[in-house]
């Protein structure tokens, strides 16, 4: 679900006001498969993470583009624990031990973004498992212009 468009020139289109507050119930790091590029893999090796500590398997996964119709990324997963099935950097608080460093879809979620014509679309990540956020808020509730911003922030940092 598209929330925003953004322009060359960084102009936010508000397309739906939401909002969203991570509550850290950890179940994007429990229920989803990660996918790391090779950028995050370099940062997390950068960061004393070994590669066998990280992924779940040297070879690469095709994921669908979202910026692409009919294209895929590749990518590979971040490890999980055995048996749990969680991710490998998830303690037993709910934490995540590589917070500081994490993949840049970690940084995102629950968010995604689609390449366009004139910038870039923001969305909601169309697997999403997260339960908080808030579709029927008013625009003074909103707090979509700041998560949009954040997504640009994180997209210039890559």
């Amino acid at each position: 679900m598209p929330i925003a468009k953004v322009n060359e020139d960084g102009d936010i289109t508000i397309l739906k006001h939401i909002h969203f507050k991570c509550t850290g119930c950890a179940d994007c790091c429990r229920l989803n498969n990660i996918p790391v590029t090779e950028k995050d893999v370099q940062r997390l090796l950068d960061n004393g993470i070994e590669v066998d500590q990280s992924l779940e398997s040297l070879s690469p996964v095709l994921i669908p583009s979202t910026n692409v119709k009919g294209g895929f990324i590749k990518a590979y997963v971040l490890r999980k624990k055995p048996f749990v099935k969680e991710c490998a950097f998830l303690d037993e608080n709910l934490l995540c031990k590589i917070h500081s460093f994490k993949p840049l879809a970690c940084q995102l979620y629950p968010f995604a973004v689609r390449k366009s014509d004139e910038g870039f679309i923001a969305i909601i990540h169309p697997d999403t498992v997260c339960t908080f956020i808030d579709f029927d808020v008013k625009e003074e509730e909103s707090n979509t212009i700041e998560i949009v911003q954040n997504l640009i922030l994180l997209l210039s940092l890559e």
